[in-house]
């Protein structure tokens, strides 16, 4: 796969998994994990589900299909069949590894931020897909970003 639609998707997959800070219910659980722990592990989840995405775009795609030159039903069903399952996923394994106690504002902040960003793909899967807008994920990718993730914050 070309790397231009792996930084494309990437971009895609941001959107939804950082589309916002904060809010929803509090279901991520105080754990014994350290923040050290937390951010190997949510890295190594993040990886993951990159990896499981790309390898599902490769099928989604047909041959020589642009993901630039999706259709609009193409980018909904995109979202809706790649990208919000995998995203789910990744939040419920996230969400498994519990807090670290030392952190636990912060790290339950980036849970909120991801299950918000799930919310307003389910919301509109379409314009999801279509989108890289800086004004939808930029801030938390900033959270994790500042907490120490390096994968998840890339995206």
């Amino acid at each position: 796969m070309g790397t231009w639609r792996v930084a494309l998707f990437s971009a895609f997959a941001v959107v939804v998994l950082f589309a916002g800070c904060g809010g929803g219910e509090d279901s991520s659980a105080s754990g014994s994990i350290s923040k050290e722990e937390f951010i190997a592990k949510a890295d190594a989840v993040c990886t993951k589900t990159n990896k499981r995405m790309e390898a599902e775009l490769g099928k989604f795609l047909t041959s020589g299909e642009q993901i630039t030159n999706l259709s609009k039903a193409d980018n909904e069903r995109f979202a809706t069949k790649v990208l919000i399952p995998n995203l789910e996923k990744e939040i419920d394994e996230i969400k498994a590894l519990g807090v670290p106690t030392e952190d636990e504002e912060r790290a339950k902040a980036m849970v909120a931020a991801l299950e918000e960003g799930l919310e307003t793909a389910e919301a509109d899967p379409e314009a999801l897909a279509a989108s890289s807008s800086d004004i939808v994920y930029g801030i938390a990718t900033r959270l994790a970003g500042e907490y120490g993730l390096k994968v998840c914050s890339s995206r």
